[in-house]
């Protein structure tokens, strides 16, 4: 039915808009009740958004064969 090797991959690829919008959610709670700066807020997002893209990459190369 699918290739079993791809599914983590696909699983990441899945998830990353729901991520998006609850990083993004999450990082302006955090901002608005100053517990994180305006900065602090971007990289987080941008840490945990590109920690999944590093994944999704690492993951395909691992399994090109």
């Amino acid at each position: 039915m699918f290739n079993k090797k791809w599914v983590q991959i696909m699983g990441i690829a899945m998830s990353l808009p729901s991520t998006i919008f609850i990083t993004v959610w999450g990082s302006m709670q955090l901002e608005k009740m100053h517990i994180l700066t305006k900065t602090q807020a971007v990289l987080t997002f941008l840490s945990i958004i590109g920690g999944m893209l590093f994944l999704m990459v690492y993951y395909a190369y691992r399994r090109k064969n």
